[in-house]
């Protein structure tokens, strides 16, 4: 599959609002999460590193032992190495690595056409599954799976949304980042993008009018959850935004999990059963 990305162009910093849509172009995130902070060791067990040649370049979410849900436009490699259990990424001591050989363990949907738009959600087989039971040993790393959202609670309000992108400096953060973030829906979401934005009924958004924290934030495929009563629900994967992410005002846009539970199971259903 083939994966354009658009590269944001080169603007003065003291461009004005009015010039922003003009300037500004959809693209996949730059693995940044503007202004937000250090997460503590342990708060997100589920979330995976995706590796290419030893270099991190995407996020997922454990949602079974076996299986990784991330964004379709993150499977462009047929072998990369997925790691759970990691906090800095200069510390790889307790980590949960495993490998992926081959695109047939690589499932994007099959109506992902290739770049930033619809159905951008995908799916990786993990041959040997990750262990969630590590905490129980003397191992100190936690890793454990996400809820996938069970259709009890709104999924709109406040979230929160994890990675290790670039922090405000443009510097690559070493530590996983957090960021707490207001979770709109598609109708209000429409409402806030350029008309001619390739946003869809399968998309959520983050968004806080005013500030760019709510814009292209955080790693491609990474985790944007939700806490209910019942524990956290995985109810967005982050699939792309405006960019220049550091100064564009536009909302951040997430494949709505829920809209995907069927394709979710099917795929898992149906393939190494």
């Amino acid at each position: 599959m083939k994966v354009v990305i658009v590269l944001a162009c080169l603007v003065l910093a003291t461009a004005s609002a009015g010039t922003l849509e003009s300037v500004s172009r959809p693209g996949f995130p730059e693995g940044r999460i503007i202004n937000g902070k250090q997460a503590k060791k342990g708060e997100a067990p589920f979330i995976v590193s995706l590796k290419y040649m030893g270099e991190h370049f995407c996020a997922g979410s454990i949602i079974n032992p076996h299986w990784v849900l991330t964004a379709a436009h993150c499977l462009i490699y047929h072998y990369i190495q997925a790691i759970a259990g990691l906090h800095a990424r200069d510390d790889e001591s307790n980590i949960q690595l495993r490998y992926i050989f081959g695109e047939h363990y690589m499932f994007p949907h099959e109506l992902y056409e290739g770049n930033v738009g619809p159905y951008d959600i995908g799916l990786i087989y993990i041959s040997e599954p990750f262990d969630l039971n590590v905490v129980a040993r003397a191992n100190p790393a936690p890793v454990s799976l996400i809820n996938l959202p069970s259709g009890k609670y709104e999924q709109i309000g406040r979230g929160k949304l994890y990675g290790w992108g670039r922090d405000n400096s443009g510097t690559l953060s070493n530590v996983l980042q957090t960021l707490d973030v207001d979770i709109i829906g598609y109708s209000e979401c429409k409402a806030a993008l350029p008309s001619s934005s390739k946003i869809a009924q399968g998309n959520i958004c983050t968004y806080t009018e005013g500030l760019t924290d709510g814009a292209c934030n955080g790693d491609s495929g990474g985790p944007l959850i939700i806490d209910t009563k019942e524990g956290r629900e995985l109810v967005g994967i982050v699939s792309w935004g405006y960019t220049p992410c550091d100064w564009t005002w536009y909302p951040s846009v997430y494949t709505q999990v829920s809209s995907y539970l069927s394709w979710i199971d099917g795929i898992i259903k149906n393939n190494f059963t």
